[in-house]
């Protein structure tokens, strides 16, 4: 029998000045910095490089990275060349981690990997990896990314998602701070906490799902419908902050058992095409894929309870997004003559396939023009 762990990932909540002492008691010499320069200056956190680099031998990657493509994983692997660190220590929200993940991937060459080699290692997901470690640091509450094994990279100038998927790929460590998220504005607060919900709902109804999951993914969902409203109406409360990591933390932990399903699938074309924040994207069809799923994966009524008293879950949703953002895709700019192209473009293996029931195409165009 394959022994597959539960958490690799050494996962340590900090408070801001104890990820300062950490950062600079890291028991390696060679460390490679992803923290872009934006964000060294929001997570006030430029006086702890110019201390890093005083103690390290360190090479310090400042480009913003968010949507990861070939060409940014060009650039880093340059910067990679003739360093050779032993650790890549990634600042920032998923796209950040992700991009590590992928520098981890397609770090095992001798020589820079091209664009266009780069984009056929992900066309095979042929993994060339290297052996440094992974420490992520998240500085939002939401995508799990410092919990799985895997990294989205995208293609703008093809316009398509590539996933790269591999067990050296999970991070070593995983630094949780709290006090970061609090930096996150409204927008962003509600759109990575509803991915995290959303990781919670799918992991429960993936094909995948087992008693484990649902009771990290049940308890995931309560902290969240717990916390986040209060977190919109208090966005400096460290506590409520806190808390909302922890239900992030057990989401990461519950969907890197089963990856993800549906709303996820339909997301990409969304976010790829039209520039939906992910988060945002994945909340749209939420609740119709849980109408869909209905009576077709275990303890359903434990989990769907949850959200009577909101009257549902579209209808807690749209209390959470209230007027700051639209769940609905005409505020997008996207024309309803579209929404059959983006359905023929929502079908990702290892993720639609995974939902608890089986959708084609015309069920997702349906289900795109009840989000319209």
């Amino acid at each position: 029998m394959k022994y597959s762990d539960f958490c690799r990932t050494d996962i340590e909540f900090l408070e801001e000045d104890q990820f300062r002492e950490a950062c600079l008691n890291l028991p390696y010499r060679r460390i490679f910095l992803i923290l872009s320069q934006q964000a060294a200056e929001r997570y006030q956190m430029n006086e702890l490089v110019e201390q890093m680099q005083q103690r390290y031998q360190m090479v310090w990657m400042k480009q913003s990275v968010s949507y990861p493509t070939q060409r940014m994983l060009h650039i880093g692997l340059s910067m990679l060349s003739d360093f050779e660190p032993e650790v890549v220590l990634s600042v920032g929200g998923g796209s950040a981690i992700d991009f590590a993940k992928a520098m981890k991937a397609f770090g095992g060459f001798e020589e820079v990997p091209s664009i266009e080699m780069i984009t056929e290692l992900l066309q095979k997901k042929e993994i060339r990896g290297s052996r440094m470690d992974l420490i992520a640091v998240p500085t939002t509450a939401g995508t799990g990314a410092e919990l799985t094994k895997w990294a989205t990279v995208w293609d703008d100038a093809g316009n398509v998602k590539y996933s790269i998927d591999h067990d050296t790929l999970k991070p070593d460590k995983a630094y949780i701070v709290p006090a970061f998220t609090a930096k996150a504005d409204k927008k962003l607060t509600i759109s990575t906490g509803l991915d995290s919900m959303a990781h919670a709902l799918e992991a429960y109804w993936s094909r995948k799902t087992s008693p484990l999951v649902r009771v990290l993914s049940k308890t995931s969902v309560e902290m969240t419908l717990a916390n986040l409203q209060q977190i919109l109406e208090n966005p400096a409360d460290i506590l409520l902050r806190e808390k909302q990591c922890t239900a992030s933390v057990l989401s990461g932990l519950a969907f890197s058992m089963t990856r993800t399903t549906a709303s996820h699938s339909i997301s990409y074309p969304l976010t790829m095409g039209y520039g939906i924040a992910h988060g945002i994207a994945v909340a749209m069809t939420l609740a119709q894929i849980a109408e869909h799923n209905h009576g077709a994966f275990p303890e359903e009524d434990a989990l769907m309870v949850l959200f009577v008293k909101y009257g549902g879950i579209r209808r807690y949703l749209e209390m959470i997004c209230g007027e700051t953002v639209s769940l609905n895709l005409r505020d997008y700019g996207i024309a309803e003559e579209m929404l059959e192209e983006i359905a023929g473009k929502s079908f990702t293996l290892g993720r639609m396939d995974n939902n608890a029931v089986e959708l084609n195409q015309q069920d997702v165009i349906q289900i795109l023009r009840t989000t319209y």
